[in-house]
């Protein structure tokens, strides 16, 4: 339930940003996860768009709502493990999950230090909201990746303009490739098949090509990116 609700948390940014902008968006197509439950959905655009701004806030908004809500969680469900008085009625799940990701295992190391000290294959007991935050973070950020249609394509296209957002979702798609072949991250193999069969195209123009997002929106951008990819980095010492 609370990983469905951070998929709908996601969508629903969408939604309030395409209403502010007058543009139809398509029926929410889910995409299941072996890993996290839900990638989140396909949102396709019904109407075209009258600037980049508009194509910026409504793909952005998603993404960075969710995430920013997931860390919250993460921090929380970490707190609430190391304070809980009993662990008997606390999930289990091995000490490799929370150090699968490199922001993960950070912020696990400053609230949390001693789970860190624990061998990846012992079990430990953790908070349901840290994982409702770990599977939100994940799902955060595979979607704002910039490739293609996802929202860190639509975005990124919003920001830097068509051929400099192509050459930038093929080196990514490209990178997908690489780690995919490498088998550095489960997430990251099933991933980029979905985004490969359905995502990998370049979305509608905007009526206004021309007119850019300007350097905070561009920036912004470039913060998630950053929070994205340290996400599904695995942390020093743990796999992935």
């Amino acid at each position: 339930f609370g990983v469905l609700s951070m998929s709908v948390l996601h969508e629903l940014g969408h939604h309030v940003a395409a209403k502010k902008y007058n543009v139809k968006l398509g029926s929410s197509v889910p995409l299941p996860s072996l890993h996290v439950g839900t990638f989140g959905s396909i949102t396709p655009l019904r109407s075209f768009l009258s600037s980049r701004t508009a194509l910026f806030d409504i793909a952005i908004s998603g993404p960075g709502i969710s995430m920013l809500v997931s860390l919250v969680l993460v921090v929380v469900g970490l707190s609430m493990t190391i304070t809980a008085k009993t662990f008997a009625s606390l999930p289990m799940i091995p000490a490799a999950v929370v150090k699968s990701s490199f922001l993960i295992g950070s912020i696990a190391s400053v609230v949390a230090p001693k789970i860190m000290m624990v061998p990846l294959s012992q079990p430990i007991p953790i908070h349901p909201l840290f994982m409702i935050g770990l599977a939100g973070l994940v799902m955060s950020a595979v979607n704002l990746l910039p490739i293609g249609r996802l929202d860190g394509g639509r975005a990124s296209m919003a920001a830097w303009g068509r051929r400099q957002s192509s050459l930038i979702s093929f080196l990514s798609l490209l990178l997908l490739a690489v780690c995919s072949f490498s088998g550095v991250s489960g997430v990251v193999i099933f991933w980029g098949a979905i985004v490969v069969m359905t995502q990998r195209m370049p979305d509608i123009p905007t009526v206004d090509e021309v007119t850019g997002v300007g350097n905070l929106r561009a920036n912004g951008y470039l913060g998630l990116l950053l929070l994205s990819l340290l996400t599904l980095a695995p942390f020093p010492g743990g796999v992935n």
